[in-house]
């Protein structure tokens, strides 16, 4: 396997983190809208919201650098 397919291999498992992420996202997200739920309970579920949230941004950035990177060993 070259590096180009490496960093390819790199991109889809990425993706597919980000899928998971955004599933679990719409299960927390659904939750939150409970009305029975007590503010301690919707805070809890609000920062994992917001930690799904960063952890996507962060697979996002890692996406990214993999193309740059993968752009690049093309030029070279």
């Amino acid at each position: 396997m070259n590096d180009i397919d490496y960093i390819r291999n790199l991109i889809v498992e990425n993706e597919g983190r980000i899928r998971s992420i955004e599933g679990e996202l719409s299960q927390e997200e659904g939750k939150v809208n409970n009305s029975n739920l007590s503010e301690n309970e919707k805070q809890t579920i609000e920062q994992s919201i917001h930690a799904l949230k960063q952890r996507k941004q962060d697979y996002i950035i890692a996406i990214e650098t993999l193309q740059n990177e993968m752009r690049m060993k093309y030029l070279a």
